[in-house]
């Protein structure tokens, strides 16, 4: 036999030999056992603080791209005269004249 088998029947004897005890739950573990089970008791989030929260997020980066479309224009800004007419305006003119 092996030194697993001699251990193994050496514990089948002692639980032979143990008396046996008592098996019925204590008073309040089934109760305790579903606390731990659920989650924290925190209150519910409401649907308007989801919203307002997704709201917040959708603002913050409609602001980043804002900046950065900003940042990537600014080099541009002085290019062209005020009073200078843009190609929409020419073109413009020109279809309400045909």
């Amino acid at each position: 036999m092996s030194e697993f088998d001699i251990r193994w029947q050496a514990g089948i004897t002692r639980a032979r030999e143990a008396g046996r005890r008592d098996e019925t739950m204590p008073h309040g573990f089934a109760t305790s056992v579903l606390a731990l089970a659920q989650p924290s008791a925190s209150p519910p989030i409401s649907l308007e603080l989801v919203w307002q929260r997704l709201t917040f997020g959708v603002l913050g980066v409609i602001a980043a791209a804002l900046v950065v479309c900003a940042a990537l224009e600014l080099p541009y800004f002085r290019d062209r005269q005020p009073l200078e007419p843009g190609i929409e305006n020419t073109v413009a003119q020109l279809v309400w004249s045909i």
